[in-house]
């Protein structure tokens, strides 16, 4: 009985909590919020453009407590985001620095953020110009100030600092879909259960 209890507990944990199965790497255009939502991803913060992101972003997101963050932008209330991008939430807030125009490469997209300068992302291999936010022009493009109290800035070539266009941030708490290895792992626990089952049947009956 105490084996099977462990066996059975040692299946189970290979079961993924909620995993996303919406998991784009790089920046995405116009993208449902269906999409979103409907792939795993839980919506842990939002605010309008005129309002601060704060100081820090990981203080600001302390409350996005999942393996993975989705930072995305679109007009207020609006059923589709104009870009977003995604990333395990380590990478998302690697601290670049404000220091040059450093980014960190991380699932397609290139990261940066640092406390009272700027945090967002940009396509992947492209530079970005932090002056504090990204000035360089082209779509994939997301940034937003931590610095001075600021609003704004950027979401593809759009600037807004008013409450027309909205930051939302979402948060997954269960990872990626899991490997294939995962999966034979559960399906092994549980064959072992049944076998273990099995032979206590037998056991009893002879």
């Amino acid at each position: 009985m105490i084996f099977r209890s462990l066996v059975l507990a040692a299946a189970l944990t290979a079961v993924p909590a909620a995993a996303a199965t919406y998991l784009p790497v790089g920046p995405q255009l116009n993208v449902a919020v269906s999409t979103v939502t409907g792939g795993g991803w839980t919506q842990c913060f939002s605010g309008p453009m005129n309002q601060f992101l704060g100081f820090s972003a990981a203080t600001t997101l302390a409350g996005c407590s999942g393996d993975r963050l989705l930072v995305a932008g679109r007009e207020t209330g609006g059923s589709s985001f104009l870009v977003l991008a995604q990333a395990l939430k380590t990478d998302v807030l690697f601290d670049t620095g404000i220091n040059g125009n450093v980014t960190h490469n991380a699932n397609g997209t290139e990261w940066y953020n640092a406390d009272n300068w700027s945090f967002g992302f940009a396509p992947g291999g492209q530079s970005v110009s932090k002056s504090q936010c990204d000035t360089t022009s082209g779509s994939g493009r997301l940034c937003l100030h931590t610095i001075n109290s600021a609003g704004g800035y950027r979401f593809n070539d759009i600037i807004s600092f008013g409450a027309d266009y909205e930051k939302v941030i979402y948060t997954n708490s269960g990872g990626a879909v899991p490997e294939p290895a995962s999966w034979a792992m559960l399906i092994a626990g549980f064959g072992l259960v049944g076998a273990v089952a099995r032979r206590r049947r037998v056991a009893t009956a002879a």
